[in-house]
């Protein structure tokens, strides 16, 4: 496999587009020297095209937002689907690993542009996402409920581990999982029946990536972290919202490491019990004992809010809790964290910034191809997302340092309407300049709200006429008194 991307002959002779985006986007690309990069994996791929140029030529096609059936109908593509297909589905390709790879190089150009923030602090961000499928006959497919829609749908739950470098979110680990395993994963035998299956290697990557689809999501973030970290990407703290704050995650993301990592994250208001002095005390009792108790009810007028400080025991691990309530809510809310020495603010700041993921999310989905992959293959499927998360991360790296206007710059023209700021600051600007005045108004649930905030296409829509209008106003307040 050659090493250079100077000679493009090659990929000239597949593409048939010439624009001066495309060809950038190659030289660009030999910021992540590919040669050295992709060479743990050149040897699943000896004959016909390169793995590089297969790699180059599917990442290109979710550059321009098509898929691989879309890129050779518009005449786009001429390379043979079927070559990018057994590529995809080629059980002695890492996946994983080229994934960690990515964005272990990501951070080295970053360092090596001088554009680390040595001050700034390092997370790791945990999430999952609905992959709805149109069809039954994808390997390893199950019935999965959408907390976003509410209702049950077909396909897959991706879990997702980023990195935030205090500037950039970047994808790291992933993995699929199924749901209702009790009930035939929510199918019929004969639909059973009619998923795509093939004998397989038992040593491959296949089947540990396969494995996982009924593993339980804590244990694999654990994993996750664990190979992250052994690949030199190091952090300070892990970023996840209620779903993932167990006693289970707690204890094992405090034990990696002798506890160099902590979290912070919603709690759900549930019937789990924290000891006080010897007392076992759910959120309920701990509120009666706190919310009209002056001198421990304190407010915060950056986040509009009152607040009280518990430091508890949550089985075992020493954790501190903040049970916050915005004005004119009706309800506490939880924010948890095992880093005691953390102030109010300084924890709001830090969860906010598991809100970029929410971004990723719908950005992929957009725009990357996330769900749109058709490949029954299931190791075809972990290769699209993949592939996506690839995509995003030489994008993100590309916006940082060719100061693009928006990640959308790369994109077609219908795609023009993502926001000019980077996504720390989108997320800072819709969290604080305007959800959080719009919450107060009307009393509704913050947490609820930026969930569907970012996860509804509509929505996100209205918001960035909102911003435009506020950046307009900003740097033309005279713009407010005119008239049409």
């Amino acid at each position: 496999m050659g090493a250079k991307l100077s000679n493009l002959d090659e990929l000239r002779n597949i593409l048939t587009r010439k624009e001066k985006r495309d060809e950038g986007i190659l030289i660009f690309s030999k910021q992540f020297n590919l040669g050295p990069l992709l060479r743990p994996f050149s040897e699943a791929k000896k004959k016909g095209y390169s793995l590089m140029c297969i790699l180059i030529t599917m990442l290109l096609s979710r550059f321009g937002g098509l898929s691989v059936y879309a890129a050779q109908k518009t005449g786009n593509l001429k390379m043979d689907d079927n070559t990018i297909y057994r590529l995809m589905n080629n059980e002695l390709i890492d996946w994983g690993s080229m994934l960690l790879s990515f964005a272990k190089q990501f951070l080295k150009c970053v360092i090596s542009k001088c554009e680390a923030d040595e001050k700034a602090v390092r997370c790791f961000v945990i999430d999952d996402t609905d992959m709805e499928k149109t069809g039954k006959t994808f390997e390893g497919l199950s019935k999965i409920f959408s907390h976003k829609e509410h209702r049950y749908l077909f396909g897959f739950k991706l879990l997702l581990l980023c990195y935030w470098d205090g500037k950039s979110l970047i994808p790291c680990c992933l993995s699929l999982h199924r749901e209702n395993k009790e009930n035939r994963y929510g199918m019929s035998k004969k639909e059973q029946a009619k998923q795509f299956v093939r004998e397989r290697n038992k040593e491959s990557y296949f089947q540990e990536r396969y494995d996982e689809l009924d593993e339980e999501k804590p244990s694999v973030v654990l994993k996750m972290l664990k190979k992250s970290i052994k690949r030199g990407i190091l952090a300070n703290y892990v970023l996840m919202d209620s779903w993932f704050v167990t006693d289970f995650m707690l204890k094992g993301i405090r034990e990696i490491r002798q506890g160099m990592l902590h979290v912070v994250g919603m709690c759900k208001m549930d019937r789990r019990k924290f000891e006080i002095d010897g007392q076992k005390l759910n959120s309920q009792a701990l509120i009666k004992m706190n919310e009209n108790n002056s001198k421990k009810v304190r407010s915060c007028e950056k986040y509009k809010s009152r607040y009280f400080i518990v430091n508890t025991n949550f089985k075992g691990t020493p954790v501190k809790l903040f049970y916050v309530k915005y004005k004119r809510a009706k309800d506490w809310k939880i924010l948890l964290t095992t880093d005691l020495s953390l102030s109010f603010v300084k924890t709001m700041e830090l969860y906010q910034i598991r809100w970029s993921i929410e971004v990723l999310f719908r950005e992929t989905k957009q725009y990357l191809q996330l769900e749109k992959a058709q490949n029954t293959d299931f190791y075809g499927q972990i290769a699209n997302a993949t592939l996506t998360m690839i995509t995003y991360t030489i994008l993100a790296l590309n916006k940082r340092f060719e100061d693009y206007e928006s990640l959308g710059a790369v994109f077609r023209d219908k795609q023009k309407e993502l926001l000019e700021q980077t996504l720390c600051e989108r997320i800072e600007i819709v969290i604080l300049k305007i959800v959080s005045d719009l919450l107060e108004i009307l009393c509704v649930d913050v947490e609820l709200t930026l969930y569907h905030l970012m996860s509804s296409n509509k929505a996100n829509h209205d918001v960035i006429i909102l911003l435009n209008a506020v950046n307009q106003l900003n740097s033309n307040p005279e713009t407010l008194f005119n008239t049409t």
